[in-house]
């Protein structure tokens, strides 16, 4: 028999007790969670009710956003007044995004992301608003653009000066936001969250250059136009009939002095006026000229290496050895960019009787010229007289503000307007800018190559020629190591009997209307290798002259002879390596008639 101990005896009431204590204990807990549950159903709500809100408040201000776009110029006093409204909205868009319920939801999955990107997207906002837009206001409601043009030849810096501090301001607070909203990780954000970024993204971008533009111009205008002592300047008129790398020959040269604001002519010459005179100066590098073209001894062809600070120097260069005088700085044109300015100014009366005008600037300074005078030296009086009338109508006020600042950006744009400064610290400024005519140093941005023309035929026959630049990357067949290529044309416009009708100052000292040469320069991206050139046409002369290094990039020069209405094209290849490619892009002359550029990027196959 087995024994067994004895139970001991509940004490009275025991079990209904842990009964109870169990009941409660369930209760607690079906309370507690009851209460985290109404705690999140209203932090759910308080943060719906809030961004719904905080929607509204970024809706409003887009609205007077877009209503400050047009105000700024009809009424930039009450311009500032609208700025209010607008910080008023996108602070109460950052504060209802930015309280610590917000925050702390933040934590949660899948909605925290959201969360983050909508109060740093608002934050941003609300920088933009705070930091960029009302010292832009500020600035609008004291300078307007008329305040700007010249009265007897001088523009009042002073709105320029006590505008700078305010531009720069907004210039590093939109970059500020810029850099902010790129920063934002939207990977698993919900759709109109995703598409607020990217739109915002965008739109920043686009303030960026327009208040980087903005800066630029404060700072660099006050100083060059003589705020702090005397400049002088070379202006360069390049003569695109007569093709170089930059453009074209300098033809025409024009220096001028300028001293607080007051601008004038000091001096007009030709490239006739300036003798052969040998010396490469110390910062281009020696065996350039073997692999371009002899560009330092002759002042017609310092347009020659594809790099505006090159030409500048060397403009500097040749008129300080001819004349003495001190240059500060540099600044090109060409007709083309010439008849966008008349866009602005209006025609102007030349003192032969001639009306320049938008419509027939071109036409008349690059090809009825040579009809109406035989001796070049009346062509030159010509070309300086049209110079001197169109900057008396610029210096003298006689121009639409609002038409001249497209006129300029898309003439700097397209190359066709470059500045250079002596001063360091102005030229680095510059360097940021299209004014620069310097090809990009690496890939990071973009992947540029630079295609170029130069007329080889002693003539000014580049106002009937054609050209186009097709470009193209291959980055599938071997991604780490992506081919380029460059396909370049260059087409006769004329008919024989067109080509011998004109006049022989137009056509080949060597050869009249027979046939022309142009030399083809093909850079490749920087650090990228030569590979081959492929001929697109056979009866034609064709050659490659030279392959080198320069900029850092492959430089091919080659040289093409075509006869009037034959097309001559070739594809130049260049390797790259392992490394970053930004987008591609072309660099080219600017040619009379704009070469036509197309590119293909990440062609496959």
């Amino acid at each position: 028999m087995t024994a067994t101990l004895p139970r001991t005896p509940a004490p009275p009431g025991g079990r209904s007790d842990a009964r109870r204590r169990a009941r409660r204990t369930r209760l607690v807990v079906t309370l507690v969670l009851l209460g985290v549950v109404l705690l999140l159903l209203a932090a759910v709500a308080w943060i719906g009710v809030r961004a719904l809100l905080a929607k509204e408040a970024l809706e409003r201000a887009q609205a007077l956003v877009g209503q400050l776009q047009a105000q700024a110029v009809a009424d930039p006093a009450g311009a500032l007044q609208l700025v209010g409204d607008i910080r008023r909205e996108t602070g109460e868009a950052k504060s209802l995004t930015s309280d610590p319920v917000w925050v702390a939801a933040e934590i949660t999955p899948v909605l925290g992301t959201n969360l983050t990107a909508v109060r740093e997207l608002a934050a941003a906002v609300d920088l933009v608003s705070v930091e960029a837009l009302d010292p832009l206001a500020r600035v609008a409601s004291t300078l307007d653009v008329s305040s700007l043009k010249p009265v007897d030849g001088r523009i009042d810096l002073q709105p320029l000066l006590a505008a700078t501090d305010s531009v720069a301001s907004a210039d590093t607070a939109v970059r500020a936001a810029e850099s902010r909203v790129a920063d934002i990780d939207t990977s698993g954000t919900l759709g109109f969250v995703t598409e607020a970024h990217a739109r915002l993204a965008d739109l920043l971008a686009e303030a960026s250059v327009l208040t980087g533009t903005a800066r630029t111009v404060t700072q660099l205008l006050p100083p060059m136009l003589g705020a702090e002592g005397p400049r002088n300047y070379i202006l360069m008129f390049q003569n695109n009939a007569e093709a170089r790398p930059l453009g074209g020959n300098p033809a025409a040269l024009v220096l001028v002095n300028v001293d607080s604001g007051a601008i004038s002519i000091a001096q007009q010459a030709s490239s006739r006026d300036f003798s052969r005179a040998h010396g490469t100066p110390d910062d281009i590098a020696p065996g350039l000229e073997g692999l371009y073209y002899p560009f330092t001894n002759y002042v017609m062809d310092i347009t020659v290496r594809p790099d505006f600070p090159t030409a500048a120097t060397l403009a500097q260069t040749f008129w300080e050895r001819e004349f003495g005088l001190h240059v500060d700085g540099v600044v090109s044109f060409d007709p083309v960019a010439l008849a966008a300015l008349l866009e602005a100014t209006g025609p102007v009366v030349l003192p032969t009787g001639d009306e320049l005008n938008s419509g027939n600037a071109v036409q008349l300074l690059l090809s009825e010229v040579y009809e109406r005078y035989e001796d070049p030296r009346m062509q030159d009086v010509f070309f300086a007289e049209a110079a001197r009338s169109i900057f008396s109508a610029l210096t003298g006020g006689g121009f639409d503000p609002e038409a001249l600042l497209p006129a300029l950006t898309t003439s700097a744009e397209s190359g066709r307007l470059m500045v250079w400064s002596d001063r360091p610290e102005e030229q680095d400024v510059i360097l940021t800018t299209p004014l620069s005519g310097v090809l990009p140093p690496t890939n990071d941005e973009t992947t540029t190559m630079g295609v170029y023309f130069m007329d080889q035929s002693s003539s000014k026959i580049d106002y009937w020629m054609g050209t186009s630049v097709a470009a193209s990357a291959d980055r599938c067949s071997a991604p780490s190591a992506p081919v380029f290529t460059a396909t370049a044309r260059v087409t006769s416009l004329l008919t024989q009997e067109q080509a011998e009708e004109l006049p022989d100052y137009v056509v080949s000292t060597w050869w009249g209307a027979e046939k022309f040469a142009t030399a083809v320069y093909v850079l490749g991206p920087p650090g990228t290798t030569f590979l081959d050139a492929t001929w697109g046409d056979t009866g034609i002369e064709q050659e490659i002259v030279a392959v080198g290094q320069d900029l850092g990039r492959p430089v091919v020069r080659l040289l093409t002879t075509i006869a009037p209405g034959q097309t001559s094209s070739v594809a130049v290849r260049f390797q790259g390596g392992e490394g970053e490619y930004g987008p591609l892009a072309v660099r080219t002359t600017p040619m009379v008639h704009p070469t036509e550029v197309t590119v293909a990027d990440n062609a496959c196959g």
